[in-house]
């Protein structure tokens, strides 16, 4: 980390606990009884609530950008100048374009109770296990050379790329080319939550790569198939391609077709991760769909790709080898992995139930205009 980077980190939490001591200033619950004056708040009152809390505070109220969002930021500024603004416009407009995520609701109950007892986190680190049914299998031996996989001659496909008539600026992360329109990938998932009925208390999730749709797939026929959300998987060209080759591409490549489990441990099946300062929920792969289509030299580098998750998406990022959710899909589909209502995950190449799935919520308009550099 730069300096100047640390620095900003710095001022960050020295403004957020200063904001949190106002808070407990203004908040008479906390200070002394009868006294209830902001003198008798005493050093250590503030050494005791911080104490307590002051882990919270950074783990729950101190959000810096993603490392994604960090180099999209960096590429706009630099997509903008070669489009003519001035430095100093261009890296408003992309400060301006890509945000930090929202407070949790965890730090806004903080915020507003401080005086509440909130007992501290667990300190206890769990190691996370696998379902004794999804661990994987070897990857196949493959005997001799064999070509590797390549993503050169892959390109966007057409659902997902800009509208015509619609500004972008074109930025390059990891090598690959990505249109933005006001700091966000083109045609994005509207946030749209479709609420499981009361009647369907156990199911497994249903995602389908090509189109993103999340449901519900259950036994019960009044509910199966049933959209509950939208979320993208994959980056750039791959994003919700099923290419062989995209789904055989880590970091880059969608989820690969078929069945997973959630954690072993239910507590631990939507957990924080301190790296990405999010909430995700790790799937595990307990059986390759589709194999047909993959050669040997697919499957094997499918069996090797790790780190899938259902987590949310943040504003210009994109998804790797996960289901990357906007904030209320996420908030609501990790409530019921949470509350074991959901159960597992069946992840399909093609749409399963045509008739009721409805085309994708994309957003395809955008205030965003090229001019607007030059002003």
């Amino acid at each position: 980390m730069s300096l100047q980077k640390r620095m900003d980190r710095g001022r960050t939490l020295a403004l957020a606990l200063v904001g949190f001591y106002q808070v407990l200033l203004a908040n008479p619950g906390f200070a002394q009884q009868p006294e209830t004056t902001p003198s008798a708040m005493t050093a250590g009152k503030i050494a005791e609530f911080f104490s307590t809390v002051g882990d919270q505070i950074f783990e729950e109220c101190i959000f810096d950008l993603s490392t994604e969002q960090i180099a999209v930021q960096e590429a706009l500024i630099s997509a903008y100048i070669i489009q003519g603004a001035s430095d100093q416009a261009a890296r408003q407009l992309a400060v301006k374009q890509i945000e930090p995520p929202q407070l949790s609701e965890r730090c806004e109950a903080i915020r507003r109770t401080p005086s509440a007892a909130i007992p501290p986190r667990e300190t206890k680190r769990t190691v996370l296990t696998k379902p004794k049914d999804a661990e994987p299998k070897p990857p196949a031996r493959l005997d001799g050379p064999s070509a590797p996989i390549s993503l050169v001659d892959k390109k966007v496909l057409a659902q997902w790329d800009c509208e015509p008539g619609v500004d972008y600026v074109t930025i390059r992360h990891n090598g690959f080319e990505r249109k933005l329109t006001a700091g966000e990938i083109c045609n994005p998932f509207e946030d749209v939550v479709h609420r499981v009925p009361d009647t369907a208390r156990s199911f497994r999730l249903g995602y389908t790569i090509r189109t993103g749709r999340l449901f519900i797939v259950s036994d019960a026929p009044e509910v199966n198939g049933k959209t509950i959300a939208w979320g993208l998987s994959g980056r750039d060209i791959c994003r919700n391609n099923p290419d062989p080759d995209c789904l055989s591409t880590r970091a880059v490549g969608p989820l690969p077709p078929g069945e997973y489990s959630f954690a072993a441990d239910p507590a631990q099946r939507v957990t924080w991760g301190p790296k990405t300062k999010r909430h995700v929920a790790a799937v595990y792969l307990a059986n390759l769909w589709n194999r047909e289509q993959f050669d040997p030299r697919h499957t094997a580098a499918i069996r090797s790709r790790g780190n899938i998750a259902i987590h949310m998406r943040l504003k210009g990022e994109m998804s790797e080898a996960c289901i990357g959710l906007e904030p209320k899909g996420w908030t609501y589909v990790a409530s019921l992995i949470k509350d074991g209502h959901a159960t597992g995950l069946n992840v399909h190449i093609d749409e399963p139930h045509p008739q009721i799935a409805g085309k994708p919520p994309v957003v395809v308009r955008s205030s965003f205009s090229l001019s607007s550099l030059f002003k």
